[in-house]
């Protein structure tokens, strides 16, 4: 696949994930022993750019980190990955921001977020094109996220939103181009459990795309032109941290490249099937050669 023909502004977070390895995540109340492992980077912002620079995309990231030796690295892993970091906000009297991550022996994760300097990230005055994508997600500021879609929409770019975690900043949701949920979030959205095309037709507004993504299931979109579902792709999941940050990112620069919808999301969902079956989130984001395999 050549050059995208648009950049992806990747507005979101960057943490420093500190991941533990447990047989089998506790009950309240409950202690297990588990093994700490070597800190990671991470954050859903720096693992969706990563996903969409290394399958090809003109990657921007938005956000803020501390001036200290977290927001230091965090800010050298993205350029190594060629994603430009110049509107990367550094605040000294913040940290960075950290994660902690407790993955069990099938894959299955639960994550722990202290934001720091995500805090302060906001939405700086850029210039976009009509063939960029704005891709966010909500452990920045909304504000941020808002002013992010807002922009997308007045340059007539396209915008992807996965409105994670859940909570005031539903509230954008119907002012996305595409949202991207998993089944949690699409139930908690539609309110109510059901058919994720039930849920993802509930969800929708005007235009609007809604995919809801389904694990090893795959993922099911609905938008104007019809409902889609994308087969699962069965692996041997080792670690499920970041699949979700794979497909949007991947989703964003394939849709920037000029995609249509329907390729663009059996690329992601390709991209995440070979992300979960590695251990961490950047270091597990395929390249794109691994999708051509």
């Amino acid at each position: 696949m050549g050059a995208a023909s648009g950049r992806v502004w990747v507005v979101g977070s960057l943490n420093v994930d500190r991941p533990w390895r447990v047989d089998r995540h506790p009950a309240v109340g409950e202690t297990v022993t588990g093994e700490v492992l070597d800190p990671v980077p991470g954050g859903k912002g720096l693992n969706q750019a990563v996903a969409a620079s290394r399958v090809g995309g003109d990657v921007v990231l938005i956000g803020c980190v501390g001036d200290d030796d977290d927001g230091a690295w965090l800010r050298t892993v993205a350029a190594d990955d060629r994603i430009d970091v110049g509107h990367l906000a550094v605040r000294p009297e913040l940290a960075t921001g950290s994660a902690l991550i407790v993955v069990d022996r099938v894959g299955a994760n639960t994550v722990t977020v202290a934001p720091g300097a995500n805090a302060a990230a906001s939405f700086p005055p850029v210039a976009l094109a009509a063939d960029d994508v704005v891709c966010a997600q909500f452990e920045v500021p909304v504000e941020a996220v808002a002013a992010a879609l807002l922009a997308a929409h007045e340059a007539g770019a396209r915008s992807v939103l996965n409105p994670s975690p859940i909570g005031t900043g539903v509230s954008l949701v119907p002012s996305a181009d595409v949202v991207v949920v998993n089944q949690h979030e699409a139930a908690a959205l539609a309110g109510f459990d059901g058919e994720a095309l039930e849920q993802a037709a509930a969800i929708r507004t005007g235009e609007q795309v809604v995919v809801v993504t389904l694990g090893p299931e795959g993922a099911v979109s609905s938008g104007p032109s019809g409902d889609h579902v994308i087969s699962g792709i069965h692996v041997h999941a080792v670690d499920t941290t970041g699949a979700g940050d794979c497909f949007l990112g991947v989703l964003a620069a394939s849709l920037a490249d000029g995609n249509d919808l329907l390729p663009a999301l059996e690329r992601a969902n390709r991209a995440a099937s070979i992300a979960v079956t590695r251990p961490g989130t950047v270091g597990a984001m395929p390249h794109e050669a691994e999708l051509l395999a």
